[in-house]
């Protein structure tokens, strides 16, 4: 209809202006992103090309592979119990269908379209990167944090550390077509991967590094599969090197106790005890401790009471004696001494490591959990744990079919009540991995379909050589595995816009002569 007035392109200008919109949306603004999928419904309503776009979607396997697993969801309404849930989820699982059925009927006619789509999204990255980092540096704004967590300030920090990766990888595909600003293309690679760093998102930091490794990978293998396969090899032994450090328990000899002096410098008595370890040092935290000089010495540095609480709502007694051990000072007034008046700052707001800096100190942090906390409340890993445990164990009882698409939560309360859960109420959620999440909502055949998806898109990418379309699976494959992905609005977009880009048919790279200027 448009066309009549402004010209044959006006309907691809205007697609490639609402794909734009919900990239930039997905970092940053939900209604920017749902706004535009509006739009793009309304510019395809206008341009009416129905056949044509019939003929499109019909002919994409990879397509009704997804419709399939969406009608899934439908079918799986016959056998909840909770059907007001169950239409709730369905609206949130719309995108997972609407989105790739817009793309994939009406796909891009260049490789030059779909760069600008790509740059849109990248663009929101770094602008809400550079945003949350200053912010939490305080170098603008008057936020206050309770933790790093709350350094994502548009969107989960989680589902944020994902994006990021996504956002590296495109950088990674770029340099293919840059004969210019590659160190420019570069030094941002670095920025998001640093960003990464900081921001201690364990999920960030496993997408990044499967995004480095495949494309590594991608790179060497046509030349040298010896040294790719070798590459791969040495990530996994990392990995598993890792997972045994942070699982393997820290055992403390009760003799090396009589050994330890009994005074401090000032000729006051020290108490040992080991029952809690510091993962910094593999020591006892409460080795070397006396209280006494701590409470009469700390009102000199700090205005918080010793009693009191740190800016996270900790005892600050406890930060103090953590932080001391991290540095390998005493717990008395020598100990405290040595600290200078930055580390007091630290400590006041809750900072309890001299080594809680970027991925090291989230790593700790987990260790400290691992090795020392019985209680998994307020602890990310330990709730994890009981998630997971709690999902197989639905999933084992529900092999065939599932619980449905409105019973999950339902069921995860009744196996937490069942079972006598540790955890609190309000922190009795659900998996945190897809996969889990996939197989007991809807029994085996509903995760045959889901894998068989990802490994036929997996595929198909592959042999087309679209190097970007497996960088985004890695990524997607990865967060499966600690998170629920696809249970919230922009995790769902987020997935939904990117399977619809590689599902349908990319148009060849010669179309961008090699190059962007």
């Amino acid at each position: 209809m448009l066309s009549r007035f402004f010209g044959d392109n006006i309907h691809r200008y205007l697609h490639i202006l609402g794909l734009c919109g919900v990239a930039f949306g997905i970092p940053m603004n939900k209604v920017v992103m749902s706004s535009s999928m509006v739009f793009i419904a309304l510019n395809m309503v206008l341009e009416a090309k129905f056949l044509d776009w019939w003929k499109n979607l019909r002919s994409n396997r990879l397509y009704w592979i997804l419709v399939l697993f969406f009608i899934l969801h439908v079918i799986a309404i016959l056998w909840s119990q909770n059907t007001a849930y169950a239409f709730h989820d369905l609206r949130v699982k719309i995108p997972l269908l609407v989105i790739p059925t817009m793309i994939v009927a009406r796909p891009l006619k260049s490789r030059l379209d779909f760069h600008l789509v790509l740059v849109a999204f990248l663009v929101s990255v770094l602008i809400v990167s550079f945003i949350n980092f200053g912010m939490y540096q305080h170098w603008f704004g008057e936020h206050q944090y309770d933790d790093i967590r709350g350094m994502s300030l548009f969107n989960s920090h989680v589902r944020f550390g994902i994006i990021v990766s996504m956002g590296v990888a495109i950088l990674l595909y770029f340099l293919k077509f840059l004969q210019w600003g590659r160190l420019f293309a570069l030094a941002l690679i670095i920025w998001l991967s640093y960003y990464t760093y900081y921001s201690q998102v364990i999920a960030g930091v496993a997408t990044l590094a499967g995004v480095f490794l495949a494309f590594t990978i991608y790179l060497l293998w046509g030349r040298r599969k010896v040294l790719a396969l070798g590459l791969l090899s040495l990530f996994s032994l990392t990995t598993v090197a890792i997972g045994i450090w942070l699982f393997t328990p820290i055992k403390i000899d009760s003799e090396i106790v009589k050994n330890l002096p009994t005074h401090t410098a000032e000729g006051n008595l020290y108490v040992h005890y080991d029952r809690v370890i510091s993962p910094e040092t593999g020591t006892p935290l409460y080795w070397y401790l006396c209280e006494e000089e701590l409470i009469r010495d700390w009102p000199k540095r700090s205005s918080i009471p010793y009693e009191g609480l740190d800016n996270k709502q900790q005892p600050i007694r406890f930060t103090l004696m953590r932080y001391l051990t991290s540095k390998e000072l005493t717990k008395d007034a020598e100990g405290l001494a040595r600290l200078s008046d930055e580390e007091i700052d630290l400590i006041e707001s809750g900072v309890a490591s001299s080594k809680n800096y970027g991925l090291i100190g989230r790593l700790y942090g987990i260790k400290y959990q691992l090795i020392n906390e019985q209680d998994p409340n307020g602890n990310s890993l330990l709730e994890r744990m009981e998630y997971w445990k709690a999902g197989a164990g639905i999933f084992a009882q529900n092999v065939l079919l599932g619980v449905g698409t409105g019973d999950v939560q339902d069921e995860f309360n009744r196996y937490y009540q069942e079972n006598n859960s540790p955890l609190s109420e309000e922190n009795r959620h659900r998996t945190h991995n897809m996969y889990l999440t996939v197989g007991l909502t809807f029994g085996i055949p509903g995760l045959l379909i889901f894998l068989w998806f990802h490994f036929k898109m997996m595929t198909t990418n592959i042999s087309k050589k679209e190097i970007l379309g497996v960088l985004f699976l890695t990524i997607a494959l990865i967060s499966f595995l600690t998170e629920d992905t696809l249970e919230t609005q922009t995790g769902v977009v987020f997935c939904a816009f990117f399977y619809g880009l590689f599902c349908s048919v990319l148009p060849s790279d010669r179309t961008t002569n090699n190059s962007i200027r």
